[in-house]
């Protein structure tokens, strides 16, 4: 029995290969030559003292590559040419990126989004919720539950963040934070949602009015090394075989603090972290 549906499946697997080669016989588009129409995007940088000089040296490195600047991307402090930018091409990043309700940095880490959702994607065929440590607006997690239906595959999502900054916190004092309704916002935001828990307070302290048994993906964006941390701690134990871990902030040399003790966590529980090119960073629980 056995052999005979090994050798059924190398026959469908030919007639696959077969079919394939066919197209490509026929097929003009898999020309070495083709290429696809150009794409480039400009938005929001951070961490330069004099504006004026790096929009002039960015012009000039669009005038001194090979296609003019057609192909370059530069935001989120990335700047890069000669790449086919796929995920702009997508309908639903241009929406995303022609969305007026968005602000300029939101739109401007689009790379990260597109990073995020790929792996939420992927975590709905494992066992666990998904969390997310870090809400601010809800954006990013609205991004994931509109990219993914949670609730068709049993899911809850669990957030967690103070929603609020005082005079003296350590954590980044982004603007919204300072609105005195964002946690209601928030709330409104996700009141639809009845497999979402939004949950104010101090990360991990808040984790003891609710967190899940399993988790299969887990967003960790404070900006701060000590929440992070200690998020990474409870998370990890919990983290499905093969699930994930993306981790904001871990990539950016002014951040490095949250690298250097997320390494030493990671490397306690046998797991190894991959630091990405947009800033983030990637774990896969092995």
């Amino acid at each position: 029995m056995f052999a005979c549906q090994l050798w059924f499946d190398v026959k469908n697997i030919t007639a696959i290969q077969e079919k394939a080669l066919k197209m490509t016989s026929k097929d003009s588009d898999f020309s070495p030559n083709s290429r696809l129409q150009p794409i480039s995007m400009s938005g929001v940088n951070f961490n330069f003292t004099d504006i004026k000089k790096f929009n002039a040296a960015v012009q000039l490195l669009r005038e001194s590559v090979f296609d003019g600047g057609a192909t370059m991307f530069c935001s989120d402090n990335i700047i890069t040419w000669n790449r086919n930018l796929s995920f702009l091409r997508e309908d639903r990043f241009q929406a995303k990126l022609n969305d007026a309700k968005r602000s300029s940095v939101e739109k401007s880490i689009i790379w990260r989004t597109y990073i995020l959702l790929y792996f939420a994607k992927l975590a709905l065929d494992l066992e666990g919720d998904f969390v997310e440590c870090g809400v601010y607006k809800g954006t990013t997690a609205l991004d994931v539950l509109e990219e993914c239906d949670l609730k068709k595959h049993g899911k809850e999502y669990w957030l967690y963040d103070l929603f609020e900054w005082k005079e003296g916190d350590e954590h980044s004092p982004h603007l919204e934070l300072k609105n005195p309704n964002l946690y209601e916002n928030v709330m409104s935001r996700f009141s639809e949602y009845a497999n979402v828990h939004i949950i104010k307070g101090r990360v991990p302290e808040s984790f003891s009015d609710g967190f899940p048994d399993n988790i299969a993906f887990c967003h960790i964006d404070m900006n701060h090394p000590t929440p992070e941390a200690a998020a990474l701690v409870k998370v990890l134990p919990k983290l499905t075989h093969g699930g994930f871990v993306i981790l904001d902030d871990y990539g950016w040399w002014g951040y490095s603090a949250q690298k250097i003790a997320l390494d030493k966590i990671a490397q306690s529980f046998g797991q190894e972290i991959l630091e990405l090119p947009t800033g983030q960073a990637l774990l896969i629980k092995r």
